[in-house]
């Protein structure tokens, strides 16, 4: 259980920088946001995040057991969607399953038992390959296990791993800086891909990322990773390094496999986030990888006194 952070001089001026920053974006993309469809999409995804941003926030900072609320209720939006996505819905009862594998880990991280938090996706492997013999039943009953635990895998024991981030003294800051650095690669990649990309960085899994939008977005990330890196716990040069090339690197693999699914599936967006362009899942894809490597790397030079 953390404690209420809005006392905090820090908190307040990160809060304070970051809602404006997303306010003068806002200003400069609101004239051109109909010149055509990837201003569109600028626009929309961004008033998305000047209406959740605040809310964040607000959750974040009160301290208690809400921040792990709100990443267990947007881990279970994220199956849900998932759920959609690949056409379980019809199978109600691994629907429901995989909602109580998020919901038990989400527990797990309140009463801080991280063995059973990782126990957890196991236990329930062993539920799912129980509900054919339940059902009498094994028509695509493989296709339905693998598919449930994934969603309990990527958007239960990957995704909550950003609880587990903020259990710690400094873990907000450093949840907020592992956010900003993935929208920022992820934003910054698919605009200089669309507007100057040239050479496809995988072309048969999605169109729109290029080898041009991968090197510039990772240079420009790692000089943001340079930029926020007082919101670390330490100013050495490793942290900001590490979760900088973490962003990049991790972030972008975990979207192309994320892609992988929608391609193979037929889909592109698989829902509304809030206001702007896709869901839950298509906003915070790269942060179900990206948030597990963070928590170990982060716990790893803590270990070692770095």
């Amino acid at each position: 259980m953390t404690e209420s952070l809005w006392h905090q001089p820090e908190f307040q001026q990160t809060v304070k920088i970051l809602i404006l920053f997303l306010a003068a974006l806002g200003i400069l993309i609101f004239p051109f946001r109909k010149k055509n469809t990837h201003m569109a999409a600028a626009w929309a995804s961004l008033q998305s995040w000047l209406f959740f941003a605040p809310i964040l926030f607000v959750i974040l900072g009160a301290g208690g057991n809400w921040p792990n609320y709100l990443v267990t209720a947007i881990a279970i939006f994220c199956a849900k969607e998932f759920f959609q996505m690949t056409g379980m819905y019809h199978r109600s009862i691994f629907v429901w399953l995989g909602y109580a594998c998020v919901v038990l880990m989400g527990y797990a991280i309140h009463i801080g038992n991280y063995t059973l938090f990782n126990t957890i996706p196991m236990m329930f492997l062993a539920v799912f390959c129980l509900v054919p013999i339940f059902l009498n039943s094994y028509k695509n009953m493989l296709q339905y296990i693998s598919l449930s635990i994934i969603c309990c895998l990527f958007m239960g024991w990957g995704l909550l791993h950003m609880s587990w981030i903020l259990g710690w003294p400094e873990g907000t800051y450093s949840l907020i800086y592992m956010i900003l650095l993935s929208e920022f690669c992820d934003n910054v990649s698919l605009a200089v891909s669309r507007l100057f990309g040239k050479i496809k960085l995988v072309d048969q899994i999605t169109p729109r990322r290029t080898v041009e939008g991968f090197v510039i977005s990772g240079a420009l990330t790692l000089l943001v990773a340079w930029g926020l890196r007082h919101l670390l716990i330490s100013p050495q040069p490793i942290y900001w390094a590490v979760l900088g090339v973490i962003a990049v690197f991790v972030g972008t693999i975990g979207d192309l496999i994320l892609s992988v699914i929608r391609r193979d599936l037929g889909v592109k967006d698989v829902g509304i986030f809030i206001l702007g362009r896709g869901g839950f899942l298509d906003r915070i894809d790269r942060l179900i990888f990206v948030a597990p490597a963070t928590y170990y790397a982060l716990l790893y030079l803590k270990t070692i006194n770095l």
